[in-house]
């Protein structure tokens, strides 16, 4: 027969958790979710720049795109409102000598600089003259 008077034996023999594991348990938890946290935000970030980097590379090809284009008085000017960005056109390259006919076409060196990197993207550009040299 059994003995249920004595409650060090019906101790032994109760189901479920100690505080120390439940406490353990809770740690453990805690960490994975904070790691979980923390690289959402590291790829919430790393998305937030990715877009501003692309941003920034889009409108400064819409200013290289630009500049090869040539208003009527043969300037470069902006393609888009966007401070940041500034074209410059640049001195026309030495023409090249031909013998067979005019020349209606010259070609200018341009520069799109980044205001606040101070990036310069140069390139050079076909403007058509009004009179064939």
């Amino acid at each position: 027969m059994i003995d249920r008077s004595c409650p060090a034996r019906a101790s032994r023999h109760q189901n479920g958790f100690t505080l120390l594991e439940v406490m353990v348990a809770l740690t453990i938890t805690a960490m994975v979710l904070g790691s979980l946290f923390a690289l959402a935000t590291g790829s919430k970030q790393l998305a937030f720049r990715s877009n501003q980097s692309l941003t920034t590379a889009v409108e400064a090809r819409a200013a290289v795109n630009f500049a090869f284009l040539q208003n009527e008085y043969g300037d470069v000017e902006a393609a888009i409102d966007n401070d940041r960005l500034t074209i410059r056109g640049e001195d026309y390259l030495d023409p090249v000598e031909r013998k067979t006919q005019p020349n209606t076409l010259k070609l200018q060196h341009f520069e799109v600089i980044d205001e606040e990197t101070d990036e310069r993207i140069e390139g050079v550009r076909w403007i058509k003259l009004e009179l064939p040299e």
